[in-house]
């Protein structure tokens, strides 16, 4: 049975992948924020083993060492994500920037960080940052968040994120472990974006199936509903 860790599994896209991750029959290691969350969770999905965590506290990456230091965990999804208001200079603020880059970019480092002993203990791990198309370098470079609302410190997480992304893909390629990024799509969501047009079951479906038939490229950022994007 593949054992799989998800972050920020309580609602939206990582609660949809959890279920998936059930459906096609995964051990599931979630994060949650709350025991609120927890409770709601394990009522859906009674044989989870659920962490609550705060991935920007300091201990996180202590904390889920200890938790997995008996598993070995082949798939990481780090879905565990925020955004905020500010779409132009006027309005965004460096407070703003700064709390989306601590949860969207370095809670993944963190997470990742937590988890690779127990990712090193698998055969073939995997480990996956949800990403964004605004998160794109060259997509932003050819204006195409030009007037869509989306906040400076959304593409500006999501693009360090990709980066993060980019040094793990450089870093642990030798030692087998695949890593990626996905834009799951634009997410009927609380966060989405105006022009949304798919749910979360749908897109967490098209991940698990890019996944577990072995289409998930090394050092690749995919798209759910275009394929591979640019960086």
């Amino acid at each position: 049975m593949p054992q799989v860790l998800i972050t920020g599994a309580a609602r939206g896209l990582g609660r949809a992948l959890s279920i998936e991750a059930h459906r096609r029959g995964c051990g599931l290691w979630l994060t949650v924020r709350s025991e609120t969350d927890k409770a709601a969770l394990l009522t859906e999905l009674p044989g989870a083993n659920v962490l609550i965590a705060d991935l920007t506290e300091m201990d996180v990456s202590d904390r889920m060492a200890k938790w997995l230091s008996e598993v070995a965990i082949d798939v990481l999804i780090c879905n565990a994500g925020t955004g905020s208001k500010g779409p132009t200079v006027d309005t965004a603020t460096a407070e703003q920037i700064e709390r989306v880059l601590q949860t969207n970019c370095l809670g993944t480092f963190a997470t990742v960080k937590g988890a690779l002993p127990a990712l090193r203990r698998s055969t073939q791990a995997s480990i996956v940052t949800i990403s964004s198309r605004r998160g794109s370098m060259a997509m932003q470079a050819e204006g195409a968040a030009k007037g869509s609302g989306c906040s400076y410190s959304y593409r500006i997480s999501k693009a360090a994120l990709n980066m993060l992304t980019l040094c793990l893909a450089d870093d642990l390629e030798e030692e087998g472990i695949t890593v990626a990024a996905i834009h799951p799509g634009r997410l009927l969501t609380k966060m989405a974006s105006s022009d949304a047009s798919m749910t979360p079951e749908t897109a967490a479906e098209r991940i698990w199936h890019q996944i577990q038939t072995g289409q998930l490229v090394h050092r690749s950022l995919w798209s759910t509903e275009k394929g591979l994007l640019p960086w």
